[in-house]
């Protein structure tokens, strides 16, 4: 958004803000967790490697500040691989305690640019279940087997494949998402009304864009002490 704030008091509006350990609303801390308003260090600086592909490793664990609204020790590890035509995402979610059980939410809020968002079809939610936030969270199943958008959508789809298409991104390309280890896919646009009560997302700015978000949110992750998850997303135009 041409509106997003840079003030590291909230995410920045676009890109791909990173939903950890909550998504949604949260009473212990902000809307969506911490991990899109903390600095990452830089594990890894961007360097080619050998195929050509260019890699880069991103990392945050534990804190003060993480603690004073969820007291678990973790570690996160975020690897970004770009290639010429894809964008590799790998996530390792790591609990380093002995005792300690934790649950979480993980989210790629992944917005994409597109020229109309109303001639975009997003492939891969035919039969899914979702829960719809723009009705009370009642749970529908979808009919269609390309989904449009027209209005205001905030959709939780469940167990989902891996692999969507959106057409009519930039340039009318096609944009294809392969996930793993993401049972859910949230599909949002704010539409007209929506987008005037977000204050840094511009009014007229909602026909283009799209967020198609991989994830694991209708239901947490919960992890042992000692032990790993993993989760990876592609993007390909």
């Amino acid at each position: 958004s041409k509106q997003a704030i840079f003030d590291g008091k909230k995410a920045i509006r676009g890109g791909i803000p990173f939903v950890f350990p909550q998504f949604g609303q949260w009473s212990f801390g902000p809307q969506h967790g911490f991990a899109r308003i903390i600095r990452w260090n830089l594990e890894k600086a961007p360097e080619r490697l050998p195929s050509g592909d260019v890699e880069a490793i991103f990392s945050i664990m534990d804190s003060e500040f993480t603690r004073s609204m969820w007291n678990y020790p973790f570690r996160l590890t975020y690897r970004l691989i770009l290639r010429e035509k894809e964008l590799h995402f790998n996530i390792g979610v790591y609990n380093p305690s002995k005792e300690l059980t934790f649950s979480f939410n993980l989210l790629l809020h992944t917005y994409f640019k597109v020229p109309d968002v109303r001639r975009c079809q997003i492939t891969g939610l035919h039969g899914c279940t979702f829960i719809d936030k723009s009705r009370e969270g009642a749970i529908f199943q979808e009919g269609r087997d390309v989904v449009t958008i027209s209005e205001w959508t905030d959709r939780i789809y469940q167990n989902t494949p891996q692999e969507h298409i959106i057409t009519n991104v930039v340039s009318g390309r096609k944009m294809r998402i392969q996930k793993y280890n993401f049972p859910d896919t949230v599909v949002w646009n704010p539409w007209v009304e929506k987008a005037k009560e977000i204050s840094d997302f511009g009014d007229d700015e909602f026909p283009n864009m799209v967020c198609v978000e991989s994830g694991h949110v209708s239901s947490p992750v919960i992890l042992l002490p000692g032990t790993a998850f993993e989760a990876s997303q592609i993007l390909q135009v």
